[in-house]
């Protein structure tokens, strides 16, 4: 097997002097989907902001592409290919989609901005469809949609979900789960915290499970979604269903 596009080696992070995620370790190869269970609480999205830079580092090693990142800045971690998506709403709703594309390229040369913006507009045709909207008039998964478009402006071959169908309908959240298939399809490694366990592990390739910090169970989405406790704690005991 290749060598990881991300590498966690006993990371410990959290915020002030308290430490949430503790002694995590874990590996992500290219183009695959990850999804990181847990209860309220258990330290998701901490991992995935100490991934990000966006919190305190207290131990450990991050590796992204075998180079070590942990003591850089987020922007840094931005230019090397990490690209993050928090949970709520991100965008500027008062400003329309190709007003919002075109921030999304504040930190690329200018003579890459067309082709930047043309390049996501290809994969996600709504948003040319939508140019002339503001922002805060689409809908739930349309902002969703335009907000992973932003980060991918910068092409980022790690991309960090938290949330991103949360308060959706079911079927705006199969169109954001659709959308990060396709996005993985096209070489991007993700990692997803997701509320709709059962949704994100059907499109995962493989699982990682946190409680009270640490990792708790970690393998193939498959087999980690027919797991008794998993199916006990995440999806009501029952595995039957598909996702929307």
């Amino acid at each position: 097997m290749s060598a990881p596009t991300l590498a966690l080696e006993s990371v410990t992070a959290g915020y002030g002097d308290n430490p949430i995620v503790r002694d995590f370790s874990a590996s992500l190869h290219g183009g695959t989907i990850t999804t990181l269970i847990g209860g309220n609480g258990a330290g998701k999205s901490t991992l995935l902001r100490a991934i990000y830079g966006a919190n305190r580092f207290f131990s450990g090693r991050i590796l992204f592409n075998g180079q070590a990142i942990e003591r850089l800045p987020p922007w840094e971690r931005l230019k090397r290919g990490i690209g993050f998506v928090p949970q709520g709403r991100c965008n500027f709703p008062a400003m329309s989609v190709a007003e919002n594309l075109k921030m999304g390229c504040y930190t690329l040369p200018a003579a890459m901005h067309d082709a930047a913006i043309g390049r996501v507009v290809a994969l996600f045709p709504m948003l040319k469809q939508k140019e002339r909207t503001e922002a805060g008039n689409l809908s739930g998964g349309e902002q969703q949609v335009l907000e992973m478009a932003m980060v991918l402006l910068v092409e980022p071959t790690l991309l960090l979900l938290d949330e991103p169908s949360l308060g959706l309908s079911p079927k705006m959240q199969g169109d954001v789960f659709t959308t990060v298939q396709q996005i993985a399809a096209r070489g991007v490694t993700v990692l997803i915290v997701e509320q709709n366990v059962r949704g994100a592990l059907l499109i995962s390739d493989r699982a990682l499970v946190m409680e009270q910090g640490r990792k708790f169970m970690e393998g193939p989405a498959a087999e980690v979604r027919t797991d008794p406790r998993i199916r006990q704690a995440y999806l009501g005991g029952n595995i039957q269903q598909t996702a929307a």
